[in-house]
């Protein structure tokens, strides 16, 4: 399946030759996997969608849980921030916390 880091990722009966970085073959596989399964669910819901359809309607599922994530990994951030100023401010003796 591979030559010179490409792999072959077969999407909706497609074969897509896809140049892995070193050490993300099995990542990349993974991820075209998840794409495949999503699709083929969403081709169930959506008898009726075209391929262009069915990509989009998969990329956005796909996408509203990263973003959730990604402003639930902010929010955590922010609040550890705000965590170490307090400790800071008592190992410094402030005492205002």
């Amino acid at each position: 399946m591979s030559e010179s880091g490409v792999r072959v990722l077969k999407i909706l009966g497609i074969g897509y030759p896809v140049r892995a970085p070193a050490g993300e073959e099995a990542i990349l596989e993974q991820a075209a996997a998840r794409l495949q399964e999503q699709l083929d669910q969403n081709q169930q819901r959506f008898p009726r969608a075209g391929s262009h359809e069915l990509l989009v309607l998969t990329a956005l599922n796909l996408c509203v849980p990263l973003l959730r994530q990604e402003a639930e990994q902010r929010e955590a951030e922010e609040r550890l921030a705000v965590l170490a100023q307090r400790i800071a401010r008592q190992l410094q003796g402030d005492g205002t916390a």
